[in-house]
């Protein structure tokens, strides 16, 4: 009796637990030679939409994205797409504060997926206004392809 009650708790920890999806993650250099991490990953918090996300980092220091803007993308064969702006979506709901150097984009729009074998244009939204241009190389996109095909 003893040791049945003794194994109760090691059996209620026994549920398997599903993981969180991997994330994948590059640096690049843009087009004036700054640095930018990219993040590819499942959005992990319930009370944001589920989806996959990326996530656009600057790391050159005072460089401001646009929180508002969508991430315009276009292959080499004119194909063009615009993913929707999740940046509140990297803070609490209803948190303000969201990073500056920082910007997200769902890729559920990222359809018909682009070519795998193609490179991409990203423009970047900057808070000035203007689009940084960074080209990713044909493992990044098809990374990224593979994932918006997945859906939520």
């Amino acid at each position: 009796m003893v040791a049945l009650l003794l194994a109760a708790p090691v059996l209620a920890f026994a549920v398997p637990v599903q993981a969180a999806a991997e994330i994948q993650r590059w640096s690049l250099a843009d087009t004036n030679g700054d640095g930018w991490a990219i993040s590819l990953f499942e959005q992990p918090d319930p009370d944001f939409p589920k989806g996959w996300r990326l996530r656009l980092t600057a790391l050159a220091l005072g460089e401001q994205l646009d929180h508002q803007r969508g991430l315009e993308l276009e292959d080499s064969q004119g194909s063009h797409w615009q993913l929707a702006n999740h940046s509140e979506e990297q803070v609490p709901a209803g948190d303000p504060a969201v990073p500056a150097s920082s910007a997200q984009f769902d890729l559920a729009r990222l359809q018909p997926r682009p070519s795998a074998i193609l490179p991409l244009r990203l423009a970047i939204p900057l808070q000035n206004g203007t689009d940084q241009a960074l080209m990713l190389s044909p493992e990044i996109v098809e990374a990224i392809g593979l994932k918006a095909g997945q859906g939520s």
